[in-house]
């Protein structure tokens, strides 16, 4: 029996030195394919096991194999977000090197949704990425005009060209009346005002989320209605420091006039022949056609831009860091305008223990000079294009301005001695911790604070010899300054929870608290008298009761503030069926304490077909297959004033300063409506992604369906009440669309690679309910009727010239063909909201050579053309008109558009409405990369490439004017074209 046990022991003894003989330890390093470079911080991990590690600084690693497994049997598992995960058997090897090379799939891409990131196959929601290459060179000093036609969904009009002007974006349509439209900005979890754009450098970005549906806003509550975009900034790399200067150069010009005005024989012929109205004889009329100002040449000159970026990333495997500064320095096309921008970044991360800490901040400083825009205003520089008469010239022959004899103001005189400047000092950053709790793999605990600064000085100086110093001043001149600051703060404090269990299931639980608070503190003055050679506040005559230059005066101030309670619950099965659940509870200052808070929420569903049994087959064409769907809600709680300011007290009674004879009183603004809330949008949507050609070219087509209600629009009152309206939630509004998106590479080889990308959009906008039982509300030449889109232009029909008796002509309500204009007969004659938009591009790269080109279009609204209007007017003869007036109706028979002399003017017809169709050359670039053999025999040198490219080059459009991307549905006039612009370039990396 003891001969047993000990031969028992022994053979145990055996197994157990047989057992810790296995396992082992496993070196080796992972490159990057492309590059031959180490990869820092790619996971390695032994399969089936929670044993693991990451790679260093320079791509090594270290595993040991645990001691019950067989390293014959084992296998190691390399993964890394963007590149494609590598299984690799480890048999007898004690040493494994592994290249790594991108994912070209495009369900395994990581999306930003500001709070969390996730795969692209767990995504239920309808997201876009756009790639900060794709705009960080484009010189253009707001961003956002960069992002037309980049992604389905989202239109972006430009509406000036002057530098450092925002664009109105527009996700999915317009879904608010009063209320506003402009998407959610968020930038490394700060929310940011499009209106401050011009002071942050796009360099610095990199990726831009857009999240256009339910399942993907409503995260973001009653901020989310109408879309989020959300910035993520450039951040450091492990490794040694790695240094890059941007340089760009170039010139901008205003684009072509296709508005085509009278030359000087022209308008001189039109003159006498409508009785000579400045008595003209023959000495003033030879002396006359001697001159023929084109003044297009008079206020346009070529603009120039310049933009130097100096950045410098790495780190640690514990911190990294990315810094950088630049300056940008764009001069406008037209003189006295322009941007100076002066921007610096600091974004840092480490990891200690169990908690990580991160700093995101950016500081700016610009100086913003301007010119009056988009008004039909006498005085404003930019109307003189179209208003100045062609024989006559800016500058006497003694170099003094010229006094026109028209009346009207010289406008170079108006646009070179006024002044107007904005200065802003811009700061936005946030600073978070998170912990990784020791006790329960899996809880993460995390708390983000920032904010966004802004404070703005500006200074306005009118001449006391200009027009506007004599009609606004009276002779006296004046010089007005003004400053306003405002802060905005979030704080968002996170608990997650994240398991897998059963082998087959993932599941994510997120509960978030969150506030945001924002103060405005503004003021102003404007003194009068000046004299002297300041112009600035040393030039004020003191005032006082008696000399009549007392200085105004002005102030204001608000807060409002957004408390949220939050949750994301996201649950995976075999990877393959993904559940998004979403719930939030928002509180906001804006509303009455009985509709402050509201309850929004979301459900979505994705699918990843390709991964069924059922589909393999299949996956030999389509790689990957995903279906998705959701329905949710989220809110607004921005109402706009006429001027399009945010109200922050819209649901209660306001009071107004008021003075009469001398004293100062109170006057109510606005009646009270405690019940006013939110406007409430759901939306349902639905889609397919599939990718082919071995993941390289990738498809999306998508349904939405979104309904805004409880909109925010004007209830009529009782006259007796002394108040027209009452601002209240009533009626609906519908925007209903498919989106297409195609993009990848169509060959691709080791030499040579060729690339698309087309972003398509159909939105169908319609009002489906207003105030009670009306049907129509009318302001203007728009009207918002039920079952038809919102804004619509509602005007007469015109129907030409009766070529009898050259007077004009326009259909009646029911079609019929009259010369008595009625504005009965007014009927809708399109929509303002373009219903179909989008781009397309392609790339082609061989060796090191890049050529790429990119397009937008839009097409189906329509434009009404007041700056048309009014050079088409008879009764303004006394200044210049278009050259189609030539074509005035004469004698009976003759064919025009153009009623005869003396006939009624009519603006308020469809004679002015034009197609707002357009293609745009958006953006074209070609570029050249050094080799890296060449570049790396200089020694400190690791990239070098340079570049040309056109923005705006060419136009396709039949709209009478400049640019017909125009917001709002009306060029009113004093239009500032877009740039068409050249840049060189130089990127050098260190």
């Amino acid at each position: 029996m003891r001969k047993i046990l000990l031969l028992n022991f022994a053979f145990m003894l055996c197994l157990i030195q047989q057992v810790m003989a296995q396992g082992g330890t496993v070196t080796g390093t992972v490159t990057e394919q492309e590059t031959g470079q180490g990869l820092p911080g790619v996971t390695v991990i032994v399969k089936n096991t929670t044993t693991g590690t990451s790679t260093g600084i320079n791509g090594e690693y270290s595993v040991t194999i645990p001691a019950n497994m067989d390293p014959a049997n084992a296998t190691l598992v390399f993964r890394q977000i963007g590149m494609t995960t590598q299984e690799v058997p480890v048999g007898d090897r004690t040493t494994i090197d592994v290249s790594m090379s991108p994912d070209t799939r495009q369900l395994s891409e990581v999306v930003v949704t500001g709070y969390t990131t996730q795969t692209n196959r767990e995504v239920a929601g309808s997201i876009s990425t756009v790639k900060a290459e794709e705009i960080r060179q484009v010189p253009i000093a707001s961003f956002d005009q960069a992002l037309q036609g980049r992604a389905p969904g989202i239109l972006v009009q430009a509406n000036s060209g002057q530098p450092g002007a925002a664009a109105n974006v527009v996700i999915r349509g317009r879904g608010s009346i009063l209320g506003s439209s402009e998407p959610l900005y968020i930038m490394d979890g700060v929310e940011i005002t499009a209106s401050d754009f011009a002071t942050l450098n796009p360099t610095d970005f990199e990726s831009l989320t857009v999240l256009k549906d339910a399942s993907a806003t409503s995260i973001y509550g009653s901020r989310g209605a109408n879309g989020v975009v959300v910035i993520t900034t450039r951040k450091g790399l492990a490794g040694r420091t790695r240094i890059n200067y941007d340089v760009q150069y170039g010139f901008s010009r205003a684009p072509e006039n296709r508005l085509e005005l009278m030359n000087t024989e022209q308008k001189l012929q039109y003159e006498l022949q409508r009785g000579n109205p400045y008595g003209w004889d023959d000495a003033d009329l030879a002396r006359l056609r001697e001159v023929d100002t084109n003044w297009e040449d008079v206020f346009f000159e070529t603009g120039t831009t310049q933009n130097h970026t100096l950045s410098a990333s790495g780190g640690s495997e514990k911190t990294t860091y990315y810094l950088s500064a630049s300056v940008f320095d764009q001069t406008g096309t037209v003189p006295n305008t322009g941007l100076e921008r002066y921007t610096g970044r600091a974004n840092i991360e480490s990891a200690a223990g169990n908690f990580n800490f991160g700093l995101n901040s950016t500081f700016g400083y610009s100086e913003f000079t301007n010119t009056s825009e988009a008004n039909s205003g006498i005085a404003t520089p930019l109307n003189a294009i179209r208003w100045t008469n062609p024989y006559e010239t800016p500058y006497d022959e003694e170099g003094n301005y010229t006094q026109m004899v028209s009346g009207q103001p010289n406008a170079l005189q108006e646009l070179l001695e006024n002044n107007n400047l904005r200065q802003q000092i811009k700061g936005v950053g946030n600073v978070y911790v998170g912990y990784q709790a020791p006790f329960l793999e899996g809880l993460s605990f995390r708390t983000t604070w920032g904010g966004d600064f802004t404070s703005n000085e500006t200074s306005s100086y009118v001449d006391p010899d200009t027009y506007s110093g004599q009609f606004s001043t009276g002779g006296s001149g004046s010089f007005g300054r003004g400053y306003n600051r405002s802060f905005r703060y979030t704080g968002t404090t996170s608990a997650t929870y994240d398991t897998e269990f059963g082998g087959e299931h993932t599941l994510t639980v997120a509960l978030y608290n969150e506030i945001v608070n924002r103060v405005y503190r503004g003021l102003s003055f404007t003194g009068y008298g000046l004299g002297g050679a300041f112009q600035n506040e040393a030039g004020i005559t003191p005032g006082n009761a008696s000399n009549g230059f007392i200085p105004a005066v002005g102030g204001a101030g608000t807060e409002n503030a957004l408390l949220s309670y939050f949750t994301n619950i996201n649950y995976g099965f075999r990877d393959r069926y993904f559940l998004t659940l979403g719930a939030r509870r928002d509180g906001s200052s804006r509303f009455g304490a009985d509709r402050r808070f509201a309850n929004f929420g979301s459900i979505g569903f994705s699918w990843i077909v390709s991964d069924e049994p059922f589909m393999q087959g299949i996956t030999d064409v389509f790689n990957d297959i995903k279906f998705k769907a959701s329905y949710g809600s989220a809110g607004n709680q921005v109402l706009l004033d006429a001027a399009g300011n945010a109200l922050d007290f819209a649901s209660r009674e306001l009071y107004s300063r008021s003075v009469y004879g001398g004293v100062s009183g109170l006057g109510q603004a606005q009646l009270a409506n405690p019940l006013l809330q939110w406007e409430r949008k759901t939306t349902f949507n639905t889609g397919l992604e599939f990718t082919t050609l071995n993941g390289r070219l990738g498809a999306t087509v998508e349904f939405y369906n979104s309904n805004t209600s409880d909109l925010f629009l004007d209830r009529q009152l009782s006259r007796t009440t002394g108040y027209p309206e009452l601002i209240s939630n009533i009626g609906e509004l519908r925007n209903r669309g498919v989106e297409l998106a195609l993009n990848g590479d169509i060959v691709a080889t080791e030499d040579f690679t060729w690339s698309a990308n087309v972003s398509l959009t159909y939105n169908q906008n319609e009002v489906t309910q207003l105030v009670g039982d009306e049907e129509e509300i009318i302001s203007g030449l728009y009207t918002n009727r039920v079952g038809e889109p919102m804004n619509s232009l509602y005007v007469v029909r015109y129907a030409g010239v009766n070529p009898d008796n050259g007077n004009p002509q326009y259909l009646t309500a029911d079609g019929d063909i009259t010369e008595t204009y009625n504005p009965n007969d007014r009927v809708i004659v399109g929509t303002t909201e373009a219903p179909f938009f989008g781009g397309f591009g392609t790339s082609l790269n061989f060796r090191g050579f890049e050529v790429s080109s990119f397009f937008s279009f839009v097409r189906g609204n329509k434009i009404y053309n007041n700056d048309r209007a009014n050079v088409e007017n008879p009764q303004y003869l006394w200044d210049n008109l278009a050259l189609s007036m030539l074509d005035e109706w004469q004698e009976p028979g003759d064919i025009t558009n153009i009623p005869r002399p003396g006939a009624p003017f009519r603006a308020s017809t469809t004679r002015f409405v034009e197609d707002g169709d357009f293609l745009r050359l958006r953006n074209i670039n070609v570029s050249y990369s050094l080799p890296a053999s060449l570049v790396n025999s200089i020694g400190f040198i690791n990239s070098v490439r340079v570049f040309a490219q056109g923005q705006n080059l060419v136009t396709w459009t039949d709209f009478q004017g400049f640019d017909p991307e125009v917001t709002g549905g009306s060029l009113t006039g004093a239009q500032y074209p877009a740039l068409r612009t050249v840049t060189f370039g130089l990127n050098v990396g260190f």
